[in-house]
């Protein structure tokens, strides 16, 4: 074998081209000048020095102000190659770098890395005949930012006619629409994909990731890769965490109750799946309800968002474009507690105060200084219309103990732990149209800075009136747990479910079938016998080995 045909011997190897750079480095002063970015005021559009071919694209380095306010998808990224009227990439820059809903994350992937702190980095190649260009916009018509940006590349005497270029295409659907499964590509022509990132807002309580991957490759109707479930084809298991490697990761992940949030992303750099006339992938939204036992491999109206990266020789025909910001940022409606200010009433001794905390003043909050405990803030605010929200609170570092309550109904406030702000999870609520108050009680005295309130409409809920056998299994495993534990207890098994519930081992829900038919049991040649009394019902025994026998 060759010395140079593994990644580090290929150092060795003679380097063809010219390596050039274009970055935000400030003019004239390029030697000693420190406001090296770009200042982009709402609506306006970054287009950088056009790179003039062949060349290739081997590295690009971003950062802006919008990742300190969880605005980054506000800022769309488009590559146009060849001088063509169709970008080749076209996404929200937070996303396209594996960590939308616009915050920054931590990734530590191969083509893709990202700081805590918002730096976007990424090692794509992207080769080009002709020339590319470069445009990134901002989209906020309510907020300006600066972005700075470095673009290396390398200026090549030719590529060979047959490259294959990069393109990445973003799609959104919020909700997700029931009875189809959600498109990740669909692409025409000759190529390879190289990765996907999703984004994905919860709408309702419960696991969302059951739903599998397919990819439809030239044409066929049956998909001929086909997975086990979204969190397997994120190369994941038994659910979701923080966590990035080289070629897979979740930057970010919440929980699993409604307004819960999370970014994972899968690079096939090591399995690209290769096509020769069209791609389609896409990925059920199916999972379950809080408790699998009410809804088991359900589709679900979560909210999703996502970007598919693909190399293909020809011009692509293009299957999705980036919508403005208003309609592609996840659909909260925020509350800025700052307005609040002048109608916020104060009881007892507390005081209230503006606190221009943040980057350059962009997160300003309503700061709360509590002397004694029993003191309360109310704060009002309005809905546009009824239905069910998640609500959630953006606050930081607090010293002391608070409860909250929406309209009456109060939960704990956790101190926020870390040294930032912090999105902590009020739950869910139904709210008519118009005013409420959001009231927090001091339970000690302490400071707490509130900075904005955020509400998610909710779809309605998905359920499955009548239950099937993936309830029904839900519910064999918890009469099978309770057996498990009776036996280890007693070293013999029940003489019937009755025995069970009356000893405090399975709750009374189980005492009935997945749709509330009686259950009937026994025991009998060393085994307890269950059986469902409903027409055609199921049968199952257990001796008390495990949960399943």
């Amino acid at each position: 074998m060759s010395l140079f045909n593994d990644l580090m011997g290929g150092l060795a190897a003679p380097q063809p081209g010219r390596s050039r750079r274009i970055s935000s480095n400030e003019q004239p002063n390029w030697n000693d000048g420190n406001f090296d970015m770009t200042f982009l005021l709402p609506g306006q559009a970054l287009e950088m020095p056009l790179l003039e071919g062949p060349g290739v694209i081997a590295h690009i380095w971003m950062t802006s102000h919008a990742g300190a306010v969880s605005e980054l998808d506000a800022l769309s990224l488009r590559i146009y190659w060849d001088g063509r009227e169709d970008p080749g990439v076209e996404a929200p820059l937070g996303l396209f770098f594996a960590v939308g809903q616009g915050s920054p994350a931590p990734v530590e992937s191969v083509p893709v890395q990202v700081s805590e702190s918002g730096s976007l980095s990424c090692y794509w190649r992207m080769p080009f005949a002709e020339s590319a260009r470069i445009v990134v916009t901002n989209d906020n018509p309510d907020r300006a930012t600066g972005l700075y940006w470095q673009v290396d590349w390398v200026k090549l005497e030719e590529i060979p006619p047959d490259t294959p270029y990069f393109y990445a295409r973003y799609r959104q659907e919020y909700p997700a629409v029931m009875g189809r499964d959600y498109l990740l590509a669909d692409l025409k022509g000759k190529g390879h994909y190289v990765g996907t990132t999703l984004a994905v807002t919860m709408a309702q309580d419960g696991w969302f990731g059951e739903g599998d991957d397919f990819f439809y490759i030239d044409g066929e109707a049956v998909p001929s890769l086909q997975g086990t479930g979204t969190e397997d084809y994120f190369n994941d298991a038994w659910g979701y965490r923080a966590r990035t490697g080289p070629w897979f990761g979740q930057p970010r992940w919440q929980g699993y109750a409604a307004g819960d949030s999370g970014v994972c992303y899968r690079w096939h750099i090591l399995d690209p799946v290769r096509f020769e006339r069209s791609l389609k992938a896409t990925i059920e939204h199916k999972g379950n309800r809080a408790e699998s036992e009410d809804g088991f491999f359900i589709e679900r109206p979560d909210f999703y968002a996502s970007v598919a990266y693909w190399y293909q020789t020809g011009e692509p025909i293009s299957f999705a474009h980036i919508p403005p910001w208003p309609e592609r940022r996840f659909p909260w409606q925020p509350f800025l507690m700052a307005r609040a200010f002048r109608h916020a009433r104060l009881h007892d001794r507390s005081t209230l105060s503006i606190d221009t905390r943040g980057l350059f003043g962009a997160r300003p909050s309503l700061s709360w200084k509590v002397k004694e405990a029993g003191d309360s803030l109310e704060i009002p605010f309005e809905t546009g219309e009824p239905g069910r929200y998640a609500v959630r609170l953006a606050a930081f570092p607090a010293e002391g103990r608070f409860t909250v309550s929406l309209d009456g109904g109060e939960t704990d406030l956790p101190i926020p732990p870390r040294q930032d702000e912090s999105d902590l999870p009020l739950g869910t609520y139904t709210l008519a149209a118009g005013p409420h108050t959001l009231t927090v009680t001091a339970q000690e005295p302490g400071l707490i800075a509130l900075e904005r309130l955020r509400l998610l409409r909710l779809p309605p809920e998905a359920v499955r009136e009548v239950k099937t056998d993936n309830e029904a299994h839900f519910y064999r495993l918890g009469i099978g747990r309770a057996v498990y534990a009776y036996r280890l207890v007693n070293d013999s098994l029940p003489e019937s479910l009755g025995t069970l519930h009356e000893q405090g081992f399975l709750p009374a829900r189980y005492l009935n079938d997945e749709n509330g038919s009686p259950l009937l049991s026994r025991l009998e040649n060393g085994f307890l016998t269950v059986r469902s009394s409903a027409p055609g019902g199921w049968i199952h025994r257990w001796q008390g080995l495990d949960a399943r026998r």
